[in-house]
């Protein structure tokens, strides 16, 4: 059973994601994914990734963004074993100047599927798989 300043820290781990692709802040990364991480954006057509590679993977691919918003909620965190589980629903909002300097924005939806385990210097991923479902606006073509 999962006790309430565990969910609570949790949940701060998966907010410190959100906070270092917005703030561009990438070493926080560090203290949301194991090294060894599996990190899997297949779902949103990217690669699978280790959590080392985590990092300067987002900090190119975030780079041509100049609004960048995310927000993690309905966030359930169940203990599975040894193990913890969470399914945290996401919308990212990403907002990009075109060619001819206008702002063009996008968003998408979906679900970060984690597996989590608690180490000496807090909870830290060491699954996340991005299960996208939907996508709205003006994505850039690359």
């Amino acid at each position: 059973m999962i006790l309430e300043s565990e969910r609570r820290a949790i949940v701060a781990t998966l907010v410190r994601y959100c906070t270092a692709i917005d703030t561009g802040a990438w070493q926080l990364l560090g203290d949301v994914f194991l090294p060894n991480a599996r990190v899997d954006y297949t779902g949103a057509g990217g690669p699978v990734l280790s959590g080392a590679e985590t990092a300067s993977w987002l900090e190119e691919k975030m780079a041509r963004y100049v609004v960048l918003q995310h927000f993690v909620t309905n966030v359930d965190i169940v203990q599975d074993g040894d193990e913890v589980r969470s399914t945290a629903y996401v919308l990212a909002v990403h907002g990009y100047k075109d060619d001819d300097g206008d702002m063009r924005f996008f968003d998408l939806g979906g679900e970060y599927n984690d597996r989590l385990l608690e180490t000496s210097a807090g909870w830290r991923i060491s699954e996340r798989v991005l299960n996208m479902r939907w996508v709205r606006g003006d994505v850039p073509r690359d």
